[in-house]
């Protein structure tokens, strides 16, 4: 059977390291990019609304339906 290689570095495992994220400062902000966010962000919003809705919709079809339906049988 084949043995199993370890790693031998100094590296610390995923978890336990830090990033740091820096900003770049910058004389106006990109209007292009911004408004790519909040139109991504709308619509992302809108789309978790209709899905929560249509599950509403089915919930309030499927159990008004089922009991329809058990009481004819």
């Amino acid at each position: 059977m084949p043995r199993r290689r370890t790693r031998k570095t100094d590296r610390k495992p995923q978890e336990e390291r830090r990033l740091r994220v820096r900003s770049v400062r910058r004389g106006t902000p990109d209007a292009h990019k911004l408004s790519r966010a909040f139109i991504g962000l709308a619509l992302a919003r809108a789309e978790a609304e209709a899905q929560a809705q249509a599950e509403a919709a089915q919930k309030a079809a499927g159990g008004a339906g089922g009991d329809v339906e058990n009481g004819a049988k």
